[in-house]
């Protein structure tokens, strides 16, 4: 048979038949549909009782996009919020981008990048969350979502939630004690914790990456690092020299600062701005009553973590979009995003099938395929994904 874009609907109820939800306490949840085409969400508050009886509905109403609600309820059809009786909610953070735009998959590795710097330092490393109590799901298209599970996170207060955010962003941050001073020394020790450990990774990393570079060299990594140009050209030459560079290693900066070297001041908002930009958040543009921040077309929107009546994509559903699925991965997974394509592989299927399409798709994923009006035989799940592009 030769699949064309009318027989998208055929092809994802073929997709629905065979795999296998698995949403904790479906019961207690708004499930939420997406039709095909359609510019918004309209079809909500629906109710099932079981994974199973979700699948059988989608196997034989194939919706463009399905979602389930992080709180949980104990009237999930109650069409008014304040009548549904939430009874808790998931803490989630949404790691997203606006535009993945060119080099798809290069800001796909910026996103896993991200993700795994926000488990890392501060799930992990400051919450004290362990690893394997964090499941991550890439959400079909552009974003990755973290659920951290367990009942002590799901009734946590919006207050709570926020104050951990904003403890992320660093938003509430006395910045004059990332480095504090001790025997007059300005120090950063090497055994540091929680905001203090990130101004040392900061200092770690500038070492690491300035080793054996020239002097214009260093400058620009300086800079990089969102040092001022004027200091960067100052504390260049420095970092040239073996002393100085292993007693900052020790942790005593002190050879670095003061008057006409770098500020104590410049050090902490380069740590910060650093700390940004890499993980994506919450730096640039401030502005008070806003829900999201954005640095380099990076975004974690703080309002997933904090609204209980959100719904996000229900993992294997398929989003319209992109036509691959939501998939959840693993911690090690992020380490190359090729991997998330392989889930999605095995999730849709790799059988060739042949399809038609009546004008161009340009298709990213595992392999970048632009594809021009015709016949073209591809893996199931990459015809599903042209298919579902070219509607």
């Amino acid at each position: 048979m030769i699949y064309e874009t009318r027989h998208v609907s055929e092809l994802v109820k073929e997709y629905y038949s065979g795999i296998e939800f698995d949403i904790p306490d479906i019961q207690r949840r708004e499930i939420a549909f997406q039709d095909w085409g359609s510019p918004g969400i309209r079809d909500r508050h629906r109710y099932f009782e079981t994974n199973e009886s979700l699948q059988r509905y989608l196997s034989q109403v194939p919706k463009g996009a399905a979602f389930h609600s992080v709180g949980y309820y104990l009237d999930p059809m109650e069409r008014e919020f304040a009548k549904k009786s939430l009874q808790g909610f998931d803490f989630i953070f949404d790691i997203d981008a606006d535009d993945m735009g060119d080099n798809y998959v290069e800001k796909l590795a910026d996103l896993c990048d991200m993700t795994k710097r926000l488990i890392d330092t501060f799930l992990v490393g400051h919450f004290g969350i362990p690893r394997e109590n964090i499941r991550i799901e890439f959400s079909g298209r552009k974003g990755l979502h973290l659920t951290v599970l367990g009942d002590e996170y799901r009734y946590l207060s919006k207050t709570a939630r926020r104050e951990l955010v904003e403890y992320i962003e660093g938003k509430k941050l006395d910045r004059m004690m990332l480095f504090p001073e001790k025997k007059t020394y300005i120090t950063s020790s090497p055994n540091s914790k929680g905001w203090r450990g990130v101004g040392r990774s900061f200092i770690e990393d500038l070492l690491a990456d300035t080793e054996g570079k020239e002097e214009k060299e260093i400058v620009d990594i300086l800079i990089g690092y969102q040092l001022p140009k004027n200091q960067a050209k100052k504390i260049s030459a420095l970092l040239t020299q073996p002393k100085i560079r292993q007693s900052v290693l020790e942790g005593r900066l002190s050879p670095l600062m003061g008057k006409g070297q770098v500020t104590l001041n410049a050090l902490s908002a380069a740590v910060m701005k650093h700390h940004g930009v890499g993980l994506g958040s919450i730096i640039a543009n401030m502005k008070k009553k806003k829900t999201s921040y954005e640095f380099d077309g990076k975004i974690i929107d703080r309002a997933v973590t904090y609204d209980a009546h959100r719904i996000l994509r229900i993992p294997k559903s398929i989003h319209p979009k992109s036509g691959f699925p939501c998939v959840t991965i693993s911690y090690d997974q992020l380490d190359d995003p090729m991997n998330i394509f392989d889930e999605i592989a095995k999730l849709v299927g790799s059988d060739l099938i042949k399809i038609k399409l009546d004008k161009p798709v340009f298709v990213e994923a595992d392999e970048t395929l632009d594809l021009q009006p015709g016949e073209h035989l591809l893996p199931r799940y990459l015809a599903l994904a042209a298919l579902v592009q070219s509607r």
